[in-house]
């Protein structure tokens, strides 16, 4: 970094770093034209190592002075671009908001499945307003630019605060692509997880590239995966082919409506897509029209705000939600939060998160016309298990033979020379696969004990030791930290070299015993009675704001929902279902679901509950007396439950109020209702199990005066407030083998 030391950069103070990705870094700024006079901007220097590179300077002068041209609400605008001190840049739109990732990210871990249908319908149509705008513009003699992002993805969408979004990156993916060494039109680069089919053979691109792309990112919003998963190889060969389930089969929630302009966008021809992103904007505004007539960006900035209330708070802005909003938040909940595609290894400090596999850069030479080669899986249909002479002979021109003809084929000579196409592109894959490989080493780490948390540069990780963390960016140096009670933390900087396997053995140093009492001298001769002191108890029913943590008792602290009341159904778990209860508020209600893997609970919103995999179904209500201390009005009206699937639906009388007794969870009391406080549930030692004895529970349920069941999941923290009391239980289905404990933290976070 060329700056001085007090960051100045040319015309531009830099004020923070706020992301390093493969190409670029990202500054927070700030220009000051005359004394008085501030704008906020961002900064995006080049790296050196592209700075360095002719084509790559000369193809981002071109781009760069195309995308200053763009004007648009739904673009981040660029305003600047230049170089200082051999330093490229580009001077950004600052924009007051989160990337579409990290928002997908945040959602996730607060519970959600998915983003609700008409937010991801709203974003996605504004992207594509932005897409149009650039597809459409014409330079300065009225003949067309041709511009196409060739990026479309989550990280490259900025959602503001306001509800606004904005692309960015527009056209720097070709100047990024000709960064490398390799600079021919047929080759693939791009983010591989969002490709178009043209885009993974090589072929011309157009404004149906991006059309694609964004049908991809609305696929993902809607059922809370990509469509296309697997190692780079895998995902090629399947976007070619177009082998991906609908979005139906993943979130049944998805109208049939929307699957169809999903669908559309994704087409594997790009002849029977959207032929304009102004057409795809238009079939997503009018369902959003007639499906939700009342929704307003407004929604999307109170969503935005209620995802990331903390930053908003410690930057100084409190958020201020109204309470229906809140209400619809715990609608939109589905179970238990979708588990993020585990990366092959957490990114090094300081390296964007966004920029890791799956979605990296690629970049692998293929003919204009050549498909992706790759065996059919175990499996695949007949259209996919065809030889590979078909797709080939389509891709020389020729014609395929209709069905029920034979397959007369090229000449020898032209046969021959295809296939050895198709071979030297399968090669051409592998060496570019092998390539990086070895590019990334793999750290494979034990502990004496096992059973260590691990953190990788300050992140704590799922698995505890022994664990092999494969595919980390290698020469690099990662902070390694095993954590792990009774035990000193365990530090090392490790240095991973290109290709290499790393095996660390850490064995960890006991923490030293408390000091040796010296011995008393021996007594008086007159006889002395020693005190006896009790025992502690093992926890306690009742706890008092301020405390320490404390323990929740799986052999105790439980209610046992077979002996409770609850209603009990045994269900099919290939089928999904939604659980409905008749109208009316569900303060108190909650459902246990079992399956093979263990058992979970969640509170129970008022509108449809889906539910999928699942073996057993334990419906409940816990009394008013017990979360509140008063009894409610509505407790002795009949509810109906209603269960739907396939089309069917059964119905069954909801349960009664449930009482918990005392002695079956534990009361937190003395807590200020103005006072905002964050619960953390961990393992007790030994860890709490229910069930069977290798089942580990997964959480507690928490019981609010006001806000009725909430669930408190293991390691992820829970946010209360309004509460003069809590209590704290676990859920079972069975009459014995709990054992263990949980242990309970509560901090205050702030006070109103």
């Amino acid at each position: 970094m060329s700056a001085s030391s007090d960051n100045r950069f040319g015309k531009y103070e830099l004020l923070e770093r706020l992301a390093a990705g493969g190409m670029a870094e990202i500054f927070r700024a700030r220009y000051s034209p005359a004394p008085g006079v501030v704008k906020p901007v961002v900064i995006k220097k080049i790296l050196p190592h592209y700075a360095a590179n002719r084509a790559f300077i000369a193809m981002f002068t071109n781009e760069a002075k195309i995308v200053m041209g763009l004007s648009h609400g739904n673009i981040a605008q660029v305003f600047d671009f230049g170089e200082v001190e051999g330093e490229w840049y580009l001077a950004m739109e600052l924009v007051d908001g989160q990337p579409l990732s990290k928002v997908i990210k945040r959602m996730r871990a607060l519970g959600f499945l998915t983003l609700p249908t008409e937010f991801a319908v709203f974003l996605v149509a504004e992207m594509l307003k932005g897409l149009h705008y650039a597809h459409a513009r014409l330079d300065e003699k009225g003949r067309p630019l041709q511009i196409v992002h060739r990026d479309v993805s989550p990280q490259n969408v900025l959602v503001s605060y306001e509800g606004q979004v904005k692309l960015v990156d527009f056209g720097i993916a070709r100047a990024r692509n000709a960064g490398s060494e390799d600079t021919s039109s047929n080759a693939v680069k791009g983010k591989y997880a969002y490709f178009a089919p043209e885009q993974a053979r090589g072929k011309e691109l157009d404004a149906r590239t991006d059309v694609f792309a964004a049908g991809i990112v609305l696929y993902e919003l809607l059922t809370g995966q990509l469509p296309f998963q697997g190692r780079m190889m895998e995902v090629l060969t399947k976007i070619v082919r177009g082998q991906f389930a609908r979005p139906g089969e993943l979130n049944p929630a998805v109208p049939k409506a929307l699957e169809a302009i999903v669908l559309k966008a994704m087409a594997l021809e790009p002849k029977e897509r959207f032929q304009t992103a102004e057409a795809f904007h238009q079939d997503l505004v009018r369902y959003l029209a007639v499906h939700h007539p009342d929704f307003t960006p407004s929604d999307v900035s109170q969503f935005l705000s209620f995802l990331f209330e903390a930053e908003l708070v410690k930057s100084g802005r409190p958020v201020q939600l109204p309470r229906d909003f809140l209400a619809r938040t715990e609608r939109w909940k589905r179970g238990e939060p979708v588990p993020e595609p585990a990366p092959e290894a957490p990114p090094p400090s300081g390296e964007d998160p966004e920029e890791t596999v799956p979605t990296e850069m690629v970049k692998v030479s293929l003919g204009v016309d050549s498909p992706v080669p790759g065996p059919a899986g175990p499996g695949d249909d007949e259209a996919l298990t065809r030889p590979m002479h078909l797709p080939i002979a389509a891709a020389a021109g020729e014609a395929p033979p209709a069905d029920g003809e034979p397959d007369r084929g090229p000449r020898a000579p032209v046969r021959r020379a295809l296939l050895l196409g198709a071979g030297a592109t399968f090669v051409g894959f592998a060496v570019v696969f092998l390539g990086v490989k070895l590019m990334r080493g793999s750290l494979e780490i034990t502990s004496q004990p096992p059973g260590a948390v691990v953190r990788l540069n300050g992140r704590t990780l799922d698995e505890k030791t022994p664990l092999t963390l494969s595919s980390l960016p290698g020469a690099t140096t990662y902070r390694i930290e095993l954590v792990s009670e009774g035990y000193k933390t365990w530090t090392r900087d490790v240095a991973l070299p290109r290709g290499a396997r790393q095996l660390i053995e850490a064995r960890l140093e006991p923490l030293a015993p408390p000091p040796a009492v010296s011995p008393k001298p021996p007594p008086p001769p007159e006889p002395l009675i020693a005190p006896t002191l009790p025992a502690p108890p093992p926890s306690a029913d009742a706890v008092r704001w301020p405390t320490g943590p404390f323990l929740l008792d799986a052999s105790r602290h439980r209610l046992d929902l077979s002996a409770a009341g609850a209603v009990r159904v045994a269900l099919d778990e290939s089928q999904a279902y939604r659980l409905t209860v008749s109208r009316g508020p569900t303060f108190g209600w909650g459902y246990y679901v079992v399956n093979a893997a263990g058992a979970a609970p969640g509170p129970l919103p008022s509108g449809p509950q889906l539910i999928k995999g699942a073996t057993q179904l334990f419906v409940f209500r816990v009394g008013a007396s017990t979360l509140s201390g008063e009894r409610r009005a509505d407790e002795t009206r009949p509810r109906t439950l209603t269960l739907e699937s396939r089309g069917r639906a059964r119905r069954f009388k909801g349960p009664g109020p449930i009482d918990i007794p005392p002695a079956a969870r534990v009361t937190l009391t003395g807590l200020d209702p103005k006072a905002r406080y964050e619960v953390l549930v961990r393992h007790g030692q030994p860890p709490a199990r229910v069930r069977a004895p290798d089942t580990s529970v997964g959480g507690c349920v928490v019981g609010h005066p006001t806000r009725g069941l909430l669930v408190a999941r293991l390691d992820t923290p829970l946010v209360v407030e309004g509460a003069r009391q809590l209590f704290f239980t676990l859920l079972d289905d069975a009459s014995d083998a709990q054992t263990g404990r949980l242990s309970i933290s509560i901090t205050e976070v702030k006070r109103r």
